[in-house]
């Protein structure tokens, strides 16, 4: 198959070919302009962590460091503390590791820049090499912990007092009261180089680090209440720290001692309230104010020798600061864990509600069914024990109650009697009238023994046309009427009711000694045998003893 090559291709376009043209490159240009700089936007990202984010690192590293050595109480220029590290320590911890060099050379050039006007360029080498892997070291034992570190808990407080304050900032003092000793004028002993560089730069992780790294976090915006307390908060903290380490020369010798721990409430109180970040806030204003105050020799921890004053001041603040910190840190976490059991038990109780409406739902889905159950249980009782033509008990319900009134007459000592009739020729309706009238007849003739009865007389149909009528209380001779009246009652009404004009023959049987159902029954049907045999449309009744005896009658109906 050969592949057609488009018009313009072969140097001849049509009109129509032009319009296609054109229409095409107005679609082309349409979803080009619509389509995101992927590139422009990529070289934006290159540019900003290449070049922008380094040089932000190193103009905040050398402010930090001018900061730090014009805050130098010796001779040597040793600062009280070292904020350009806990800036480091922060870059380092919140870039990608990839990133990470061009963060460290920016550092280097910034210590360098600092360091010069004061020390000599080995020296500025070497303290920029000291303060680079002190950062370095600190930052990967950090993130062995937790991968972005963040103080959000006292376990992370404590790993970093140990990784950053002991380790990181041990080692790296180490090395720079090694560089102080073999390259200047030492004119302090060793372990002092060390122990002041080392509470420098703790001071200086422990001033930035926390107050970074709690601004980087996530945090709910406080409310006008929770805002107004840190606005107190902050007011108070300032006004007693200018108080204690600001006395006038009127109040130097006050009665009331204005001592550097009566600012110890105040971190507490931050502790307590604002978590972590509002900690290292009031922590590094107390500093903001201790540490100009005690280099201009002013406030409780000014010292005649200034090894011993620098020693002091770093003390204090870090006693001040890092208890704080830890009690924040545990106080943020027990928060956040009650925060998290609410949470759970908010959902357990959401579940519960769920599943108990679930139950209830349940609980009404069975209640109808069962209800349902039940009158469907109703339905087919009453089906079993009603006869379906006429309405009235059929043979089965009949045996049940039958049973139960012979019982208790028994148990009693009552009468009870049974009549047995069935219509006169019926068979011959059915055939002469056909079946729909003959079923007719069977209800009309339910409709006039019902209506003629007491309320505890029991009315049965046994099958075809017999019947069958117990009645408790009544004797035979009682019952014997009550055929007659019945069997006359019918005769009567067919004439005029019915569809066809019917008669009835009966058989009465009274229930005499242990006689059961079964026996009465062979005693009323033997009695209507006797009834039909007679000449029908007559009631005959079956004694206890001797032969079924005839009622007189007007003789059967000819119709």
């Amino acid at each position: 198959m050969t592949k057609q090559l488009p018009l313009r291709d072969s140097g001849c376009i049509t009109s129509g070919g032009r319009q296609n043209a054109h229409r095409k490159d107005r679609r082309r240009r349409s979803v080009a302009s619509s389509r995101p700089p992927r590139a422009d936007g990529c070289v934006s990202q290159s540019l900003r962590h290449m070049l922008l984010l380094p040089l932000a690192t190193g103009l905040a590293y050398y402010l930090g460091a001018v900061l730090g050595v014009a805050a130098s109480a010796m001779s040597e220029g040793i600062a009280i503390f070292w904020l350009p590290n806990g800036i480091l320590l922060v870059v380092l911890l919140s870039t990608a590791r990839h990133h990470w060099p061009l963060h460290l050379a920016a550092a280097v050039l910034a210590e360098i820049a600092a360091d010069l006007p004061t020390f000599t360029l080995l020296q500025a080498l070497g303290f920029a090499a000291v303060n680079v892997v002190e950062c370095l070291l600190a930052a990967l034992l950090l993130e062995r912990l937790a991968r972005p570190f963040r103080l959000e808990s006292l376990r992370h407080v404590i790993a970093f007092g140990g990784y950053v304050l002991v380790i990181a900032c041990g080692l790296a003092a180490l090395l720079g009261a090694a560089i102080y000793s073999l390259t200047g004028q030492a004119t302090t002993a060793f372990w002092t180089y060390w122990r002041i560089w080392w509470f420098g730069d703790g001071l200086g992780m422990l001033l930035v680090a926390p107050l970074a790294l709690g601004w980087l976090q996530p945090r709910s915006r406080p409310g006008e209440r929770r805002s107004f307390e840190a606005t107190a908060l902050f007011g108070l903290t300032l006004l007693f720290s200018l108080w204690v380490f600001y006395p006038s020369a009127a109040h130097v010798e006050a009665a009331f001692p204005r001592r550097a721990f009566l600012l110890l409430p105040f971190a507490l109180w931050a502790a307590a309230r604002f978590g972590v970040w509002g900690t290292a806030s009031v922590a590094l204003l107390l500093a903001g104010i201790a540490i100009p105050a005690t280099l201009t020799d002013r406030g409780p921890l000014a010292l005649a020798a200034p090894e011993a004053t620098v020693l002091l001041l770093q003390e204090y603040l870090v006693v001040l600061s890092l208890p704080a910190l830890a009690l924040a840190a545990l106080l943020q976490e027990l928060r956040d864990r009650n925060a998290r059991l609410q949470s759970r038990e908010t959902e357990l109780r959401m579940t519960h509600d769920a599943l108990d409406r679930v139950n209830r739902e349940l609980e009404t889905r069975v209640r109808t069914r069962t209800e349902a159950l039940e009158v469907a249980n109703r339905r087919l009782k009453a089906l079993a024990s009603v006869d379906s033509l006429t309405g009235i008990s059929n043979r089965r319900h009949f045996v049940e109650q039958a049973k139960a009134e012979i019982s208790r007459a028994r148990r009693q000592g009552l009468p009870l009697s049974v009549i047995m009739f069935d219509i006169d020729f019926f068979k011959t309706v059915n055939d002469r009238f056909g079946h729909e009238a003959g079923d007719q007849t069977l209800k009309a003739l339910t409709s006039t023994v019902s209506g003629n009865l007491r309320a505890g007389d029991i009315f049965a149909r046994l099958g075809g046309e017999e019947f069958i009528l117990m009645l408790p209380g009544q004797g035979l001779g009682d019952a014997v009427q009550t055929a007659d009246r019945v069997r006359a009652l019918v005769a009567e009404t067919s004439r005029t009711h019915y569809p066809v004009p019917i008669t009835l023959s009966a058989g009465v049987a009274g229930l005499a000694g242990s006689e059961d159902l079964d026996g009465l029954l062979r005693q009323a049907d033997r009695a209507l045998y006797a009834a039909k045999h007679q000449g029908r449309d007559r009631v005959c009744v079956a004694p206890a003893a001797g032969a079924p005896e005839t009622l007189p009658s007007a003789g059967p109906f000819m119709g």
